[in-house]
């Protein structure tokens, strides 16, 4: 999806380390938030400019939320919400009416979010899915379908959303992809046609979907990454549909794909593109006019003008500053911000805003923590 890419953490370590600290026992989220205050309705009556991130490492572990508005930044009220299970994946509906919360430690919760931004548990704070632990979660354009990639089968899942964002599992559309590699990034195609997973060193699997009926199935056949030991982590596509861009961490760049009517994807002669160690996570703004890859090892995010034939030109002033271990990025909903969570710290949260003067520079706009630390902040989503 074009608006946004999440990067994952190395959150498979954090997880058995957290796991083995706090014990397995408990596994449903509170049915209060931890903080107090501004409950959240639900039901997509929000209008406002938010920022949600998962923390791994707080105790207790969480959700906090941002508010985005009048050229500020400020924490959600209510924030940051308790949970009993690592939110390694967080995505939002269309209509902003839920915040799914998937785990690698297992399962799926829905959070109502309010006219205010704050969440509140649904389901009566039991899992609307289970038998799943999701890596990566998104929500298909029609806001019908919340699709998953699996921490530990190297399964592709596909979910009915129904009313008060209870989730009906269609069967028929389970897709085992490779059960040794845990997925890293899923992203669908604006036509709502085709989505990809990536699995690290597995590669890239290339799936069609159906948005009328959830129908889910691989195509063609895996495509490895580019360099033997090289892994493939976060993606975007162009909101044109025409290209993919990969993360490899084996060419310390970015992959550029082109993306046939039929769903294939073939690398492009510009690619790859170089950025630096640790390329990890891609974001495409909603103009479709730049690419910004989070390069986790130095902590630096490139940035690049993309033309209409795909080709990647630095932007002025790249890379550009970030904190420590960067992982997973967001546009918000108005396009004039890019967030940043660092699993690392240094900060947690990094929003930076657009520049006026020189075409897609990053400009510091302002940083939060997103608990107490270590957060190792893993996972952000926005309203849309």
């Amino acid at each position: 999806m074009s608006r946004f890419a999440s990067g994952r953490v190395d959150w498979l370590g954090c997880l058995f380390l957290t796991l083995a600290l706090a014990g397995c026992g408990k596994f449903f989220p509170p049915q209060t938030n931890n903080g107090g205050g501004g409950g959240g309705g639900g039901g997509g009556s929000t209008s406002g400019d938010y920022l949600y991130v998962g923390n791994l490492g707080t105790n207790p572990l969480s959700v906090a939320g941002f508010t985005i508005a009048s050229g500020a930044m400020s924490v959600t009220a209510g924030s940051a919400w308790a949970m009993a299970v690592e939110p390694t994946a967080l995505a939002v509906t269309p209509n902003d009416a839920y915040l799914y919360v998937g785990s690698a430690a297992g399962g799926i919760y829905v959070y109502l979010i309010g006219s205010n931004g704050s969440i509140s548990v649904g389901n009566n704070g039991a899992p609307v899915a289970s038998g799943v632990q999701p890596a990566v979660l998104r929500v298909d354009a029609t806001g019908n379908w919340l699709i998953g990639a699996d921490a530990f089968s190297g399964q592709a899942y596909v979910f009915q959303i129904g009313v008060g964002g209870i989730l009906t599992a269609i069967s028929t559309s389970v897709v085992t992809l490779n059960a040794s590699y845990p997925a890293t990034d899923l992203e669908i195609t604006p036509g709502n046609n085709y989505l990809y997973v990536s699995s690290g060193v597995a590669g890239i699997y290339t799936l069609g979907f159906n948005p009328s009926n959830g129908a889910l199935a691989q195509l063609y056949g895996v495509l490895s990454p580019k360099l033997n030991g090289g892994a493939d982590y976060g993606m975007a596509i162009s909101p044109s549909g025409k290209f993919l861009f990969v993360a490899e961490t084996g060419v310390g760049g970015v992959r550029i794909f082109s993306i046939s009517s039929s769903g294939a994807i073939s690398e492009t002669s510009a690619s790859p593109v170089k950025t630096a160690a640790g390329a990890y996570s891609v974001l495409i703004d909603s103009t479709g006019s730049y690419v910004y890859v989070a390069n986790r090892a130095q902590g630096t995010i490139s940035g690049f003008l993309l033309s209409n034939s795909g080709t990647l030109t630095p932007i002025s002033g790249s890379p550009f500053a970030a904190g420590i271990l960067p992982v997973a990025m967001v546009e918000d909903n108005t396009g004039n911000y890019l967030a940043v969570v660092n699993s690392g710290g240094n900060p947690d949260l990094q929003v930076f805003s657009i520049s006026s003067t020189t075409p897609g520079a990053l400009v510091g706009f302002q940083t939060a923590n997103t608990g107490t630390d270590p957060t190792v902040a893993s996972a952000i989503a926005a309203t849309h």
